[in-house]
């Protein structure tokens, strides 16, 4: 007696599928035991549930018929799979490759800058990109600084930005260190770092600015004028060597868009290896199942193209 699933109940002389639906539910039982299993699954990087719906699929296409066509679409099932995980390591190893680019490109500029004897000059794309951009911000607060209304309240960071260049150009012009503790500068707060002003009156930036000048023995709108000419040949030196450092990045991506020349002959050999080992298996199944199917006749004419063997 056939159940509902399309098998013979217990009490027939056979047992199995009695219907063409029983017999495609369990027609890959036996091969799930078979070569299939362990399943060559890598551990973190593939899953089991991929594998089978792969290896199933596979089967259904190829659709072996006794031991050996099945050994064979199992083999190729096989080797198709690890066939895309030649393609997984290759995107892997370029993905690699492409997260490193910052990195390298911040190596080169290293040793380039060592050779030119700029040691502390920032190297690191990102701390390059920040240079620009905090430059032209320096430059853009004290080109504005002199048309700006006394009562005008200025951005810490603006009033730091003002303070704290106009005192490097005052050390350089005095040729020596300006201690701030010998300073009067108002509106600031005791024991406040001139790198960390707090926000300020326009007026009392620029009463900062007299007393720095004094020290100096310079005029405070002469002093104010070489720092801003100053800030400004900073700005687009720091803007074009940010460009020039994106055009290294962009020529380093670009000459990475394909794997290492070691890599890629290493993709290309064990990639030619599972495509020959992949052919063979397929035209070995192919032939039988033709033979199968013209009976005992003449056997299929065919040349198997191994290549050059593996070293």
């Amino acid at each position: 007696m056939s159940t509902s699933d399309g098998t013979r109940g217990t009490g027939s002389a056979k047992e199995g599928p009695a219907t063409r639906k029983g017999k495609e539910a369990v027609r890959w039982n036996a091969t799930r035991h078979g070569i299939s299993s362990p399943a060559p699954v890598v551990p973190g990087l593939e899953r089991s549930a991929d594998w089978e719906e792969h290896h199933d699929g596979m089967l259904a296409s190829l659709r072996p018929e006794g031991h050996l066509e099945t050994e064979l679409a199992e083999r190729v099932a096989l080797l198709s799979w690890r066939l895309h995980r030649v393609t997984r390591y290759e995107t892997a190893a370029i993905a690699t490759s492409q997260e490193r680019v910052k990195e390298d490109v911040h190596l080169d500029l290293r040793f380039l800058f060592s050779l030119q004897g700029s040691l502390h000059a920032a190297s690191h794309p990102e701390d390059i990109r920040f240079e620009a951009k905090d430059s032209k911000r320096i430059y853009n607060a004290l080109k504005r600084f002199p048309s700006l209304d006394p009562a005008r309240i200025l951005k810490g960071e603006d009033a730091s930005a003002v303070v704290w260049s106009v005192l490097m150009a005052a050390q350089r012009a005095k040729g020596e260190e300006i201690s701030v503790e010998d300073l009067h500068l108002r509106g600031v707060p005791e024991g406040a770092w001139v790198g960390e002003l707090p926000d300020m009156k326009q007026e009392d930036v620029k009463d900062c600015l007299k007393s720095i000048a004094q020290v100096a023995d310079e005029a405070p709108e002469d002093l104010l004028e070489t720092t801003t000419e100053r800030a400004r040949q900073i700005s687009i030196l720091s803007k074009m060597k940010a460009e020039q450092t994106g055009i290294a990045i962009d020529v380093m991506r670009r000459e990475r868009s394909l794997p290492d020349g070691k890599t890629l002959e290493k993709i290309a050999r064990y990639e030619a290896h599972l495509s020959r080992q992949l052919y063979h298996a397929l035209h070995e199944l192919e032939n039988l199942q033709k033979r199968r199917k013209m009976g005992e006749g003449t056997p299929l004419a065919r040349l198997d193209v191994q290549g050059i063997p593996d070293t």
